[in-house]
C-alpha cells in the first residue's frame, strides 16, 4: 500500500475524466486513513467507495467524517445570536430524522445499514457541524468544497478539493464527485503544505476549535437508531448487494461515458420491471423525479438492439428540451435525429418519414415529434410501422384526447408511456385507450412524497392563504350555481349517470363560468402584494403562477411597485423566454408566469413560490407545486406560498357541491394532501376546518377532478 505509485493528475472532470478508477478507487484501495468533510449527513452514504470498501476495511482502514445537518429557517435565526440549547435540540432532532429517513427509504437500505455497520465496528467515526454566519473564510470554504484527505501507512497523503453532486442521490464508485483538484505531500512543497494545512485544518474543526462552527459528537440517541439495524455479522453480505445495486443500475446506463450519471433505484426497478413485461408499460414517476433521464436509459439499451424510437412530447418547449437532453445523452454516438412538428416541416417531403422509420440495422435513428404532428393524417400514413419501431409518450395522459388517440393506431413492438398522473381525471375513455395501447403502470410508482423523502426533491415549508370572494363576486357565484343546481336536478331525473351529465353543454358552460370567479378572484392580487412585500429578499428566487395574462399583468404591476426586480414568461411575451430564465437563474428576482411552467420548464434555482392560479384537474395542482421542489445547489428547502379561495356555499347549493364538482373541493383536499408532506404540517389546520364547514370528504374529493382539453 503506497500511494505515491501513482500519477495522479492535478485536476479531474467527471465531464472527460473516470475519476472512480483514475483517483477515488485506489486511493481508497491504498490508504489507512480517509478524513472527509461531506456536506449533509444524508451525503455520507454517497461518498463510499463501495466496491473497494472490502479492501479500505482490510487495510485496518478508519473513516472520519463531518456532516451538516439539515437546519430549519427558525433555527438558523437562533444561529444569528449564537450556539444555544435550543440550536443543539434542533440539530440533534433533524439528524435523528435524516437517519430514519434514509433508513427506511425502500432503494436506500442497505447502504445505510452497511453504514450503521461501520459505525459500530469503529470504522467510521461520524461528527456533526454546524457553520454560524459568522464564521470565519476558511471553515465555509471548506464545507462548501467538500475536502478529503487519504493517507496510506508510509504517512504519504493526497488532498483533494471539489465539488461533489448532492443534487444527484444515487450510488456510484466515485463518490458523486463533479470536479476535483489533486494535492499529494510528496511531490513538491506547495502541495505538501496544502496537505499539512488541510490536515491541520481539519484536527481543529474535529476538536472543535474552530471560531464560528460548533461540532458536536455522534449523538447517542442517533446512535441507537443506527444500532437496530445493524448486524455487524453480515456486513459483507451488505456490501456485496450494494456493489450488485450500483453494477445493476450501470447496465442500465443511457450515457456509455466515462463517469456518467446512472439510474437511481427506482428508476432500475421500473426498467427491469418494464423489460419483464415485454417493453411495455407506463412509468408513473413524479414530476421531477427523472422521467426523461429514465426514458434515455430504456431508448439507449433498445437503440442497441436496432428499435427506432418515436418520442411524442406535447409542447415546442419540451420537443426542444428533448432534443438537447438527447444530444447530451448521446453526444458523438453517430445517433441521427429527425424533428417534426413546431416548424420542423422536413418529414413532410414524399417517401422522407417512411425512410426514416424502415427496420436498419446499422444506423441510429430516432423520431422526436409533438404529439399534435404525430396524430395527423399525413404523419401516421407515412410511418413504417412494425415491431421495430419504439413508442415513447412524455406526459403520456396527454394523448387521451379524441384527437391524439389516432396515434395508437400506430402499430409498434416496445411502448413507454411516462407521467406523474397518468390517468385522466374525469375521462374514463381516454384512460382505457392509454392503458390499452401502453400497457399498464409499471411498479414502482414513485410519487411527489417518495421523492422527497428519497432526497431527489427538496423538503418544503407550505403556507396556505385563504381568500375570500368579494361580494359582487359572491353574487355571481350563487347566481350560477342555482343554475347549475336546477339544471343537474333535472339530468339527474333521467338515466344519465355522473360522466353524461358532465359532457351536458350547458351544464359544462356554467362549470366553466363559475371556475373562472375563483380563478379571476380579486383579493387574489393584494395577496401577492401583501406576501411578496412580506417575505421577498433580494437575491431570492420566486415564481409567481397567474391564471391568465390579465391576472399577470396586474400582479406584476402591483410587484414592480414594491421595487421588486420582477418580470414576466409566458409563451406570447415579447422578448427571449430562454434568456429570461437564464437572468432569473443568475440574478434571482420574481418571475411572474401562467400555464406554460406547467409541463417541461425547469427551473431549478426556485426558491419560493406564489400559487395564484386555480385548477381542478389534479395534474396542474401537483406540477405547479412539484415544479418548485426540483434540486439544486445550496438549496436545502423551497418555500411554498398558496392561494385558496373560499366562497360562501349556501344551504340551497350543497346539491351541486356533493356532486363532486366543485373547484373548491378538489383544490382544498389536494392542499391539505401537500400540507402534510411539508415540513409545517400543522400548516393545514385551518384548512381541515374549512373543508369540515364544507362538509367535504378528503380523500373521495382527492381521488376528483377533469382534464382541461378532450
Amino acid at each position: 500500500m503506497n500511494l505515491t505509485k501513482f500519477d495522479f493528475k492535478t485536476d479531474y472532470n467527471k465531464a472527460s475524466d473516470d475519476i472512480a478508477a483514475e483517483f477515488y478507487l485506489p486511493c481508497m484501495q491504498n490508504s489507512t486513513k480517509y478524513d472527509r468533510i461531506s456536506g449533509y449527513f444524508g451525503s455520507t452514504i454517497y461518498i463510499i467507495a463501495w466496491s473497494a470498501i472490502k479492501e479500505f476495511i482490510a487495510n485496518s482502514g478508519k473513516m472520519r467524517i463531518i456532516c451538516s445537518p439539515y437546519i430549519v429557517e427558525s433555527d438558523r435565526e437562533a444561529l444569528k445570536e449564537g450556539y444555544s440549547a435550543r440550536t443543539k435540540e434542533a440539530v440533534f432532532e433533524a439528524l435523528k430524522e435524516e437517519i430514519n429517513d434514509v433508513l427506511e427509504d425502500e432503494f436506500l437500505s442497505k447502504p445505510s445499514r452497511a453504514l450503521a455497520c461501520f459505525v459500530a465496528m469503529g470504522i467510521v467515526d461520524i461528527k456533526i457541524a454546524v457553520v454560524s454566519n459568522g464564521a470565519e473564510p476558511e471553515a465555509r470554504r471548506l464545507f462548501h468544497d467538500k475536502v478529503g484527505i487519504f493517507v496510506d501507512p508510509l504517512e504519504n497523503a493526497v488532498g483533494f478539493r471539489g465539488s461533489m453532486n448532492e443534487t444527484f442521490k444515487g450510488l456510484s464508485s466515485d463518490g458523486n464527485i463533479e470536479s476535483i483538484d489533486v494535492f499529494p505531500n510528496w511531490l513538491d512543497i506547495r502541495d505538501k503544505t496544502r496537505v499539512d494545512n488541510a490536515i491541520d485544518y481539519f484536527e481543529k474543526l474535529w476538536e472543535n476549535e474552530v471560531s464560528g462552527v460548533e461540532v458536536y459528537d455522534f449523538p447517542e440517541a442517533a446512535k441507537s437508531i443506527f444500532v437496530k439495524y445493524t448486524d455487524t455479522d453480515k456486513w459483507e453480505e451488505l456490501v456485496d448487494e450494494v456493489n450488485a445495486q450500483i453494477d445493476l443500475s450501470q447496465k442500465w446506463a443511457a450515457e456509455k461515458k466515462i463517469g456518467v450519471r446512472t439510474p437511481r433505484n427506482h428508476q432500475v426497478a421500473a426498467l427491469e420491471g418494464w423489460k419483464k413485461e415485454g417493453y411495455r408499460g407506463i412509468f408513473e414517476h413524479a414530476t421531477g423525479s427523472g422521467k426523461t433521464f429514465t426514458a434515455m436509459c430504456a431508448i439507449r439499451h433498445l437503440l442497441e438492439k436496432a428499435k427506432i424510437p418515436i418520442i411524442l412530447v406535447p409542447s415546442t418547449e419540451l420537443l426542444m428540451q428533448w432534443h438537447d437532453e438527447i444530444k447530451t445523452v448521446f453526444g458523438n454516438d453517430d445517433v441521427n435525429i429527425l424533428l417534426c412538428g413546431a416548424g420542423n416541416n422536413g418529414w413532410k417531403k414524399s417517401g422522407y418519414l417512411q425512410a426514416w422509420t424502415e427496420p436498419s440495422s446499422n444506423k441510429k435513428k430516432i423520431i422526436l415529434s409533438t404529439m399534435d404532428t404525430a396524430a395527423t393524417n399525413q404523419f401516421i400514413n407515412s410511418v413504417s410501422q412494425g415491431d421495430h419501431l419504439f413508442m415513447v409518450a412524455d406526459e403520456v395522459h396527454r394523448l387521451g384526447s379524441p384527437f391524439r388517440r389516432k396515434i395508437f393506431d400506430i402499430m409498434s413492438g416496445p411502448r413507454l408511456g411516462l407521467s406523474a398522473t397518468p390517468r385522466r381525471f374525469g375521462d374514463e375513455i381516454g384512460t382505457t385507450a392509454i392503458f390499452n395501447y401502453f400497457g399498464q403502470v409499471i411498479p414502482p410508482v414513485f410519487t411527489l412524497n417518495d421523492a422527497i423523502k428519497s432526497g431527489v426533491l427538496t423538503k418544503y415549508f407550505y403556507y396556505p392563504h385563504e381568500i375570500k370572494l368579494k361580494d359582487n363576486e359572491q353574487e355571481d357565484w350563487d347566481e350560477i350555481t342555482k343554475k347549475l343546481s336546477k339544471l343537474i336536478a333535472q339530468k339527474s331525473g333521467s338515466e344519465n349517470n355522473f360522466s353524461s351529465i358532465m359532457q351536458d353543454r350547458q351544464i359544462s358552460n356554467l362549470m366553466i363560468q363559475r371556475a373562472r370567479i375563483i380563478k379571476n378572484a380579486e383579493d387574489k392580487i393584494s395577496l401577492a402584494k401583501s406576501v411578496i412585500k412580506k417575505y421577498y429578499s433580494p437575491g431570492q428566487r420566486w415564481i409567481v403562477y397567474c391564471d391568465n395574462q390579465s391576472q399577470l399583468r396586474d400582479v406584476l404591476e402591483e410587484i414592480k411597485m414594491l421595487d421588486c426586480d420582477a418580470y414576466e414568461y409566458h409563451s406570447a411575451m415579447e422578448g427571449d423566454r430562454v434568456e429570461t430564465l437564464r437572468y432569473f437563474a443568475i440574478n434571482g428576482g420574481v418571475l411572474v408566469s401562467i400555464k406554460c411552467l406547467d409541463e417541461g420548464v425547469d427551473i431549478p434555482a426556485a426558491t419560493h413560490a406564489l400559487i395564484l392560479a386555480s385548477s381542478k384537474n389534479p395534474r396542474e395542482f401537483i406540477q405547479r407545486r412539484g415544479r418548485i421542489l426540483r434540486k439544486s445547489a445550496n438549496k436545502p428547502f423551497a418555500f411554498l406560498h398558496d392561494a385558496i379561495v373560499t366562497p360562501v356555499i349556501r344551504k340551497e347549493e350543497e346539491a351541486v357541491e356533493n356532486k363532486e364538482i366543485s373547484i373548491i373541493e378538489s383544490e382544498l383536499a389536494r392542499a391539505i394532501q401537500f400540507g402534510e408532506w411539508a415540513e409545517n404540517p400543522t400548516c393545514i389546520t385551518k384548512l381541515r376546518n374549512i373543508a369540515l364547514d364544507f362538509g367535504i370528504n378528503i380523500i373521495e374529493a382527492t381521488d376528483g377532478g377533469f382534464e382541461d382539453e378532450y
